[in-house]
């Protein structure tokens, strides 16, 4: 007897989305999957029969590179534009395409890559995803010029969001349903690991000399090269782990390759229980759905789905969409734009302190404020290169940031209190709601970027901060939750995927604007990023509710 989902959470007196116990999954197995059934099984039935074993803690190891992967791709750069600024005669507005081309990559492909990964497969799209990726990120340690580098981060952004829709369409086509919540628990600490571990990775290498000796002759590497070419260690190590993997069985189904599903549906079954393949009870399989590659079938398909995302564009639930896809990106505004650009002011502080406090009569008599010494630094480095290039007809001297152990200590902690704050979030998300939890985490975020501008001492800098970053990255992922209360089932997948494309979007304008800003006056940055805060918190409070006759809908997963 096969349970919907609705009917066997009234049964066990569970909540939707709520993670079941191995006792209830083996009686829910005994009661769906009889040796004795001959008769074709659903995959939801045929993929409980494989059981919860090795193979699933193999694919969650498999899982780490590939988290590590995106979060490197996304993030890598923040730390490498203090130390090439010289190397690559970077300007700030350079760093600030530099932060932003990742997303910009993954905007111009996003719907690309959901078309290649239904007509080819999973594992292709991962593979040579995560292989294609891996050399790009190799190219760019080499790049001589900041066009090159930007170029490459471009294409570099372009391919990776491939293997990522894949891998969340194969997370959730190799668990059952009560396993699927918590793949996607431990892609959320995968994800938080990876924002930790970059830091402590950019602090081993970028301080340190690196030399190569070829033929008896020794050249010194820039350290972000290296930093860089360590860096595309995780594609690599993703596109080889998961190669070991199978093909999605949901995709072939939906091929119609029956044989070749039900074979891999053993293959997981004997993994995981340690028994002959061949006792696997399932015989056979259920059609579904099977997608054919003629150009009639496609533009049918291409119809049939407009007339099913349709309703999301009509009457109330068109305003929804506007809304909380404004949140999204008043969120990534502000989350994506100061984080990515806090080693580079850290590092800015530091080389302040070290050449210019000690000879700066104006802070003898107070602490100087994060912005005074963030201008004061801007207004030397700028003097400085006018001067040498006014005076002498040789090349601008350039003077590095200070990158000492202080940049890269202050930037764990500012990931660590990212973790720190889901922790508290997800305890506190059904006690206070999530559109409360929402709007009070965005008043605080513009709260501590309006003090930024007079902060002066170190850690209060780097407590604000820190607070900051958490508190928009909590309000921006608790969107998705609000998407589910929002629509129906039918239209949750498209608000999403349009929802994560504005959050992208916010990502490139932050990053762009940021530089352009903080030329013409320090407190423009924090201006629009306090701003762009409080507006999300604004909008939250005025998002319109979903209407009363949706109430029965059901929530689903979402991929």
């Amino acid at each position: 007897m096969v349970l919907e989902k609705g009917e066997f959470a009234k049964r066990e007196g569970l909540n939707d989305g709520i993670i079941l116990s191995e006792k209830t999954l083996t009686k829910m197995q005994r009661e769906e999957v009889k040796p004795e059934d001959s008769s074709p099984a659903s995959f939801e039935k045929a993929i409980i029969a494989t059981g919860y074993g090795k193979f699933n803690y193999l694919l969650l190891l498999a899982m780490l590179p590939a988290c590590f992967s995106s979060i490197f791709s996304s993030s890598v750069m923040s730390y490498v534009l203090p130390s090439a600024e010289c190397d690559l005669q970077l300007t700030m507005f350079d760093k600030g395409l530099l932060n932003s081309m990742a997303f910009a990559g993954m905007i111009c492909t996003a719907f690309f890559w959901g078309c290649v990964t239904d007509m080819f497969g999973r594992k292709k799209v991962m593979f040579y995803g995560y292989l294609f990726t891996g050399l790009l990120s190799v190219a760019t340690s080499f790049s001589h010029r900041s066009w090159l580098l930007i170029t490459f981060k471009f294409f570099d952004g372009v391919i990776i969001s491939g293997p990522y829709a894949a891998l969340m369409s194969y997370l959730a086509e190799i668990h059952n349903e009560a396993h699927r919540s918590r793949s996607y628990m431990w892609l959320g600490v995968f994800f938080s690991l990876g924002n930790i571990s970059l830091p402590c990775i950019a602090w081993l290498i970028i301080p340190q000399k690196w030399y190569i000796t070829f033929l008896s002759e020794t050249t010194e590497i820039s350290s972000w090269r290296v930093f860089l070419a360590i860096c595309s260690l995780p594609e690599f190590l993703a596109c080889l782990a998961l190669f070991a993997f199978p093909e999605s069985p949901r995709f072939l189904l939906l091929k119609g390759r029956h044989d070749k599903a039900l074979s891999v549906f053993k293959k997981i079954y004997a993994l995981n229980t340690g028994k002959d393949p061949d006792t696997y009870p399932i015989k056979s399989l259920e059609s579904e759905y099977s997608v054919e590659s003629c150009g009639e079938c496609i533009q049918d398909k291409l119809k049939s789905c407009w007339k099913q995302i349709k309703p999301l564009f009509l009457g109330s639930n068109v305003f929804r969409l506007i809304f909380i896809s404004m949140i999204q990106l008043g969120a990534t505004i502000g989350s994506n734009s100061l984080r990515l650009w806090m080693p580079q002011l850290f590092a800015m502080i530091e080389s302040y302190k070290s050449t210019l406090m000690k000879n700066d009569s104006h802070v003898s008599s107070f602490q100087p404020s994060f912005c005074y010494m963030l201008g004061q630094e801007q207004s030397y480095l700028n003097s400085t290169q006018y001067s040498n290039a006014s005076t002498s007809n040789s090349t601008t001297i350039c003077v590095p940031a200070e990158l000492n152990s202080t940049v890269f200590i202050n930037s764990i902690v500012i990931a660590v209190t990212g973790v720190i704050g889901y922790t508290i979030a997800g305890s506190l998300i059904t006690v206070v709601g999530k559109r409360k939890l929402m709007a009070i985490c965005f008043i605080v975020a513009g709260a501590c970027c309006g003090s930024l501008y007079w902060a002066e001492d170190t850690s209060g800098i780097l407590g604000l901060s820190a607070v900051f970053v958490a508190m928009t990255s909590i309000g921006g992922a608790t969107v998705i939750n609000v998407i589910v209360d929002s629509f129906p089932t039918y239209l949750r997948t498209t608000a999403v995927s349009i929802t994560m494309m504005m959050g992208r979007i916010g990502a490139v304008i932050g990053n762009l604007l940021f530089p352009i800003l903080f030329s013409l006056s320090c407190l423009g940055p924090f201006i629009m990023i306090g701003t762009a805060s409080l507006v999300s918190a604004f909008l939250v409070i005025v998002l319109p509710r979903k209407p009363t006759q949706d109430a029965t809908d059901e929530p689903k997963d979402i991929v």
